[in-house]
């Protein structure tokens, strides 16, 4: 399961493996700027720009606590603590750290300390602290459990020569890394409050022109920095993603990249080719920059004027020459280590190492029906029964296929079984196995399907 929270407002949840949303929230009334799920899986919580924090539970899909604070505010950041009883939201202003009970919804203490917007908040895994950044250039360590005293190793916040825009606690706890607008990823000690190590990250980020730009991709520091981080399950790597098309992979204890993926090659997205179409110049200049207005005033002087309403960041959309700009606002391993998922402009992307973890785009077929499953039954296409009767998911029609599989004939079509639905067919052999009377057939599909799934895993 994964979940995502978007401009739109809502907060879906997503099947990693067969890539379907099953499930929307829409109670928010204004874009969803971070989600996170509890340690027990049990309940997701959002903070929206309209001044609320959501929390949903997970078993019977339903909105049952909303958390806001005396006076209106836009929140920017979430974090849950490991326990799951302690909720904390950073504001856009004033900036504060509002704590609240998960169980009760009370508001519980209000942190203050930094001088700016907080951009990040982080539990610590391993102790009751709580990790915050913020664009005052500093990283600051609480424990919200004394209410609201700060608690760190050196008694002073971790000061940053830039803007502090993301935060990821290591595992066990014991290494703190933020992002700052400088493009570089720092490497915290908690023992000590020292910084262990520093990674610069622009040229790796870098790339990508948007067609509003006055200078070129190089020379632009608009996308060379990292706005989300996290942690691999064991704590060797470190991924990061931002305002660009490269999502980075980077090894801690040698300071080095890793990999960098380039998460869309979509050119209809800003932001995507390095150097404008030449088609698009006029005098060295982008077409999108010429004024082509009426007015006759002399504007060699001015700025160039953009024609956005005011406090519209992400471009007015309502124009027919509308691109959105290519960007990660999102990056997070998975438990195991063995995928991580980037939520982009592009959609939501999940990679991994796991070759059976493969979206099967005919899931989506609209004849899955009990009579194309008949059909191919007839037909002796009992590869395509089964699969269609997995898609359409009824035990019935699958027992039915199962059954009229000659005996001979099971070992081949074991075989030409595709390995995204191998799972979901060893759970139906594991119920199927129990009630039915004819041994020899059950041991010899058991025996086929078994051996196919040994030499995928």
């Amino acid at each position: 399961m994964l979940a995502t929270g978007g401009d739109d407002a809502k907060v879906k949840l997503w099947n990693t493996t067969s890539g379907f949303c099953y499930t929307t929230f829409d109670e928010h009334t204004a874009p969803v700027v971070a989600v996170t799920v509890s340690q027990s899986g049990k309940c997701v919580v959002s903070a929206s720009l309209d001044g609320s924090v959501r929390a949903f539970d997970l078993v019977r899909y339903r909105n049952f606590r909303t958390m806001t604070t005396p006076s209106p505010v836009q929140f920017t950041s979430l974090a849950v603590d490991p326990s799951g009883e302690v909720v904390c939201a950073g504001a856009l202003e004033p900036f504060e750290i509002y704590v609240w009970s998960l169980q009760t919804g009370k508001l519980l203490d209000a942190l203050v300390g930094h001088t700016a917007p907080v951009s990040a908040l982080v539990f610590s895994p391993a102790q009751s602290l709580l990790a915050s950044v913020s664009w005052d250039k500093t990283a600051r360590l609480w424990d919200v459990f004394a209410s609201g005293k700060q608690a760190s190793p050196t008694e002073e916040p971790f000061a940053h020569e830039s803007e502090v825009l993301a935060t990821a606690f290591r595992p066990d706890g014991r290494q703190l890394c933020t992002s700052t607008l400088a493009g570089m990823l720092c490497f915290w000690n908690m023992g000590s409050g020292n910084l262990e190590k520093t990674i610069e990250g622009r040229r790796d980020i870098a790339g990508g022109r948007k067609k509003s730009d006055l200078i070129s991709a190089a020379n632009s520091s608009a996308s060379k920095h990292f706005t989300s981080v996290c942690y691999s399950a064991d704590g060797a790597c470190v991924i990061a993603g931002g305002e660009s098309k490269f999502v980075c992979i980077y090894a801690v204890k040698a300071g080095i990249l890793l990999k960098r993926f380039q998460i869309s090659h979509n050119r209809s997205l800003d932001g995507v080719l390095d150097m404008l179409n030449s088609k698009n110049l006029v005098d060295g200049e982008a077409l999108d920059l010429v004024d082509d207005s009426d007015d006759d005033s002399d504007r060699d002087l001015a700025p160039p004027q953009r024609d956005d309403l005011p406090g519209v960041k992400g471009g007015q959309h309502a124009k027919r020459a509308a691109r959105l700009a290519v960007r990660t606002k999102a990056v997070a391993f998975s438990p195991t280590g063995h995928a991580w998922a980037a939520a982009s402009t592009e959609g939501l992307l999940i990679y991994s190492l796991d070759n059976a973890l493969v979206f099967d785009p005919t899931d989506l077929d609209i004849e899955v029906t009990p009579h194309t499953i008949r059909e191919a039954v007839s037909q002796q296409n009992f590869v395509r029964g089964i699969v269609l009767a997995l898609r359409l998911n009824e035990l019935k029609y699958i027992e039915q296929v199962v059954r009229s599989t000659p005996m001979d004939q099971i070992k081949l079509v074991s075989q030409q079984l595709p390995t995204s639905h191998l799972p979901r067919f060893i759970r139906f052999l594991a119920e199927f196995i129990k009630h039915d009377p004819n041994v020899e057939l059950q041991m010899l599909w058991v025996r086929h399907v078994l051996n196919l799934s040994l030499i995928h895993i």
